[in-house]
């Protein structure tokens, strides 16, 4: 049987296959102890009922990576022929599985913004997305990705770099792993973090030290 390739699989196709051969990629791994923000989502949370107003992992990621951006200005930038580009605005998307396909619409601004109101954002262009209403706006002007493969039980992968951006995150899922604390053995919600970045734009220090960065603050959430 053949499946003639069209429509947004045909989009997508020619997108991944433009990132692959643009993009020279090196992949960072680490992995992160969740015991903070989890403990932080169940209390931002508490009596919230409406499912649009929730704040999630991915929101929390969000805001984090945006943070660890202030310091690590490259991993919002993007690529010309001959320029780095810094985007003066930091514009998160999330990628969403739709009906045959994949769409990744952002949240711009996220660094001027509260956690609650990224969650209310981000909450709405996702169900917009799902749901087909979503707008050329919604698409466009991203500046990094998150995808979060978590909740299929995915531990790793390397996810492709949406161009013309400079890196992307890739999340997994959070699983109780016995670590060493204080030289003593306990079991942490520990979950790996995927950091694929563009090499012409940062070297590996660099990309390293914004991964470490991301890491520092989620295990420091209050």
């Amino acid at each position: 049987m053949e499946i003639k390739v069209k429509g947004m699989r045909k989009i997508i196709s020619q997108r991944m296959s433009e990132s692959w051969h643009t993009s020279p990629r090196v992949v960072f791994t680490l992995s992160v102890d969740m015991t903070k923000v989890q403990a932080y989502l169940e209390r931002v949370n508490e009596g919230v009922n409406d499912k649009l107003q929730k704040v999630t992992l991915n929101h929390v990621l969000m805001k984090v990576c945006a943070e660890a951006m202030k310091e690590y200005e490259y991993v919002n930038g993007s690529i010309d022929d001959e320029n780095i580009i810094l985007h003066e605005t930091i514009n998160i998307g999330l990628a969403v599985a739709v009906e045959n396909g994949l769409i990744v619409p952002n949240v711009k601004d996220i660094g001027s913004k509260d956690i609650k109101t990224i969650a209310a954002e981000c909450n709405n262009v996702v169900a917009r997305a799902r749901e087909n209403k979503i707008t050329m706006d919604d698409i466009t002007g991203g500046t990094f990705t998150i995808s979060n493969l978590g909740m299929m039980g995915i531990e790793s992968f390397s996810p492709i770099i949406n161009q013309p951006e400079a890196a992307i995150l890739g999340v997994n899922k959070i699983t109780p792993t016995p670590v060493v604390i204080g030289g003593e053995i306990a079991v942490r919600p520990m979950m790996n973090l995927n950091l694929v970045a563009d090499h012409r734009i940062m070297d590996g220090a660099y990309a390293a030290g914004y991964l470490r960065r991301v890491k520092d603050l989620l295990e420091t959430t209050e």
